[in-house]
């Protein structure tokens, strides 16, 4: 429990850290003191003395798991008023202490983190400000101490607040769901797991079974669920036998609040099977059955979407996307999905409406950035487009089936209607660089090309292309 709440901890901290600043600072210090056999523990060398360059080696030494080594930096830069009114110090401080396994005294760090209001000085860096939205970061990870210590109800309580300022972040929701089990909330607990697993589908939660004890394994029905509802169907059986499995092998363990709600799940799993066998007419029949036993099962009514929308059905299938919002309208995937259909129905409006809505719940991913920029172009609106276009470039694929060459050729194919011929032959060069067969890229290169020898001919007679 203890080393796979601290893994993870780890794992998001180094996605926080600058590198940039980091590699920066290596350059101007002895690297002998940051090195396996470095002595005294904060060797800052030749840089200055400041409370920013402690804390930039602290920094590395917390990314390389040598906690002491970070706490060391970190207090002495802590000894500065200048570090004393940093909250990413704080932060830092206590990750180094969780990382020694001294909860209680992270949590009086995470603390003082919070008390600093947001507009405070990084002392590594003069901009940006700390911003409110920061403090999810120093909420979350005092949550994740507040269950090392197990009291679930105070870790559930700050990891809330975490939520409150960023609820599309996928790893508060995992230990939120940490925290339920330990408390018996099991229902809870398994919508806590989809709902980190939606929002970062390709995130090993489970990278060892030892970092887990039996009882946790509860994460599989959990994946199952997230699974189902991005489509990915032999995933949803893979991980439901694996929690199915274990749950046979330990009948004192409670999935469910009732042996009825084991079986309705297992029934719905059967949907499921169905689905991914193409029998879509026969799992339709079987999540109408549940939904006719319990009208807002969730999952039930997502079966049945995904079944009247491969089946073409696709007025019938918005309807039931709406009923899964109904019941649960802070779940992205319906929203994406109702979008989706409506996208193929030519309800352009309503389908940008909802993408919206699926990246405000979300935070963005690829895909849904790219049916967005597919509207705008369809619509000839092409700054529109190009926003989206680049966006999606930027964001992490959720759902696959959208390749990122494609995105970006889509991109470089708006670029040129726009004229902007030189951004859209670099698109283009990104293109081939990946795929120098990619048959699209290389004809619009060719117009490029010819165009901007347009642009710069002398006479008209050395011009034989014209511009869209």
């Amino acid at each position: 429990m203890t080393s796979h709440s601290l893994l993870l901890r780890l794992l998001i901290y180094c996605l926080v850290l600058s590198g940039f600043t980091i590699d920066f600072f290596l350059v101007f210090t002895d690297r002998s003191a940051y090195g396996q056999s470095q002595k005294p523990p904060c060797n800052i060398g030749s840089t200055p003395n400041h409370p920013g360059n402690y804390k930039l080696l602290g920094n590395i030494f917390l990314k390389q798991n040598r906690f002491q080594e970070a706490l060391n930096c970190f207090e002495i830069a802590l000894k500065d008023e200048r570090g004393l009114k940093d909250p990413e110090l704080w932060n830092n401080h206590g990750l180094s202490l969780a990382g020694l396994k001294k909860y209680n005294q992270a949590i009086a760090s995470y603390d003082q983190a919070l008390q600093i209001s947001p507009g405070a000085i990084f002392v590594d860096r003069v901009e940006p400000r700390s911003k409110a939205e920061d403090y999810y970061l120093w909420w979350f990870n005092r949550g994740t101490a507040l269950v090392d210590l197990h009291r679930y109800e105070e870790a559930i309580a700050s990891l809330d607040q975490s939520i409150k300022i960023k609820p599309n972040y996928s790893f508060v929701w995992f230990f939120r769901g940490l925290a339920l089990f330990r408390l018996d909330r099991y229902e809870e607990a398994r919508a806590a797991y989809r709902r980190a697993i939606l929002l970062s589908p390709n995130t090993p939660y489970i990278a060892s079974k030892d970092l887990l004890s039996l009882q946790d394994y509860v994460i599989y029905y959990g994946e199952a669920d997230a699974k189902s509802r991005l489509g990915s169907y032999k995933d949803t059986i893979l991980s439901f036998e694996r929690g199915q499995k274990i749950r046979r092998e330990n009948p004192q363990i409670k999935f469910f609040d009732d042996n009825s709600s084991e079986n309705f799940y297992e029934t719905y799993i059967d949907g499921i099977r169905l689905l991914d066998r193409g029998e879509n007419q026969n799992a339709l029949i079987i999540f109408e059955n549940l939904i006719a036993q319990k009208p807002n099962y969730t999952n039930a009514w997502y079966g049945k979407a995904d079944a009247l929308t491969t089946l073409g059905l696709y007025p019938e299938a918005i309807l039931a996307y709406e009923r899964v919002i109904a019941i649960e309208p802070d779940d992205y995937a319906s929203w994406y999905k109702k979008g989706n259909v409506l996208k193929k129905v030519n309800r352009n409006e309503e389908a940008l409406q909802a993408y919206q809505k699926a990246i405000e719940l979300s935070g963005g991913f690829s895909e849904v950035w790219h049916n967005r920029g597919v509207i705008f172009y369809n619509q000839n609106k092409d700054e529109e487009a190009i926003n989206a276009y680049s966006r999606s470039l930027k964001a992490n694929i959720l759902w696959g089936g959208i390749a990122k060459i494609d995105t970006q050729y889509a991109l470089a194919a708006t670029l040129y209607r726009a004229k902007r011929y030189s951004e859209s032959l670099v698109a283009v060069e990104k293109i081939l660089q990946e795929q120098p067969k990619y048959q699209e890229a290389l004809e619009l290169r060719k117009l490029i090309q010819k165009i901007i020898v347009c642009d710069r001919a002398e006479t008209p007679s050395q011009c034989n292309v014209k511009p869209d």
